[in-house]
């Protein structure tokens, strides 16, 4: 029987694709960004502003804020910040110097294929039919769009270099959701999150000493710290705060469907500011990459689906 939405929903429809438009607009943000600044700074500066606000409202709404801190829960902590924060961030701000903003968030919509798929292998995880399976198909056939066929009829090797790293960063980030959901089961998903940004926070301070963060001229330019306070604010700690909050009230199938929205605002933000130009390998790739992500996410909930997955 399919899930039936609690009363009231619309709110929580609302702040997901809050979320999930600054989460779109993350690309030409990062688009812009890369060309001023190293990647190591931007992550340093990015995380240590949603660090600190996730501390602030860790503290204020937590029983027991200084469990991150516990010794025993360290280990699977910096797994979160190294997976998730730093691992996927040098990968997605390194692709962002070489491609587009528009390509990058198109190939972002196979993000979720990439959590099945690492699920499938960590955590033995099974799709509810055997037919959905064939969702991973249509969305790499997407992916082929944007990173193999556009580079046949116009061939630019930074463009297939920074897919092929974009590409890495999603499988990434399927990695670091199945870490989080392991630690999951000991902390609260604002515990995680907190703590993965602030081991984050750390390793991309060490690599911004090796770029001379203190030399940069982007310390003094307007457009970085700009961005920077997007990234930090808007796309790291509301995005996520938003984004948690819709799984706690619509559940993470109803929720994780709204991600389909994010490649979709990329594409359109992409557009609007930088004026990239959309080729119609793009919007191909955009519509397959969809398609295929809603066979995979197709929300059947038998009670022997729901007894596989827990």
């Amino acid at each position: 029987m399919s899930e039936k939405p609690p009363k009231g929903s619309l709110k929580y429809y609302g702040i997901l694709i809050i979320a999930m438009a600054f989460w779109g607009g993350s690309w030409p943000s990062a688009k812009i960004i890369v060309g001023i600044s190293p990647p190591m700074t931007i992550g340093f500066f990015r995380f240590l502003s949603a660090s600190i606000l996730f501390s602030i409202l860790l503290f204020v709404t937590e029983p027991e804020p200084r469990r991150i801190f516990r010794k025993s829960n360290f280990k699977i902590l910096f797994l979160v910040g190294f997976t998730g924060i730093f691992g996927y961030g040098v990968l997605f701000l390194t692709g962002m110097r070489f491609t587009t903003a528009t390509q990058g968030a198109i190939i972002a919509g196979f993000n979720p294929a990439t959590v099945s798929i690492v699920a499938h292998l960590y955590h033995k995880e099974r799709l509810a039919r055997r037919w959905q399976y064939i969702g991973f198909l249509v969305a790499f056939l997407g992916v082929v769009f944007v990173v193999g066929v556009q580079a046949l009829l116009e061939f630019n090797l930074n463009y297939l270099i920074g897919n092929l790293i974009i590409l890495g960063a999603m499988f990434t980030w399927g990695l670091y959701s199945s870490i989080g959901k392991e630690a999951m089961k000991k902390l609260s998903p604002l515990e995680v999150t907190a703590g993965g940004s602030i081991i984050g926070t750390v390793l991309f301070g060490m690599g911004a000493l090796t770029e001379e963060v203190w030399t940069l001229p982007a310390l003094v330019n307007p457009v970085f710290w700009l961005n920077i306070l997007y990234l930090g604010t808007c796309v790291t700690f509301i995005g996520f705060l938003f984004y948690f909050t819709g799984i706690k009230e619509l559940g993470a199938t109803r929720a994780g469907g709204f991600i389909n929205l994010v490649p979709v605002f990329g594409t359109i933000f992409s557009f609007l500011i930088l004026n990239e130009i959309i080729y119609w390998t793009y919007g191909v790739g955009l519509i397959l990459v969809v398609i295929g992500i809603i066979i995979i996410n197709y929300p059947i909930r038998s009670e022997t689906a729901i007894a596989e997955q827990t």
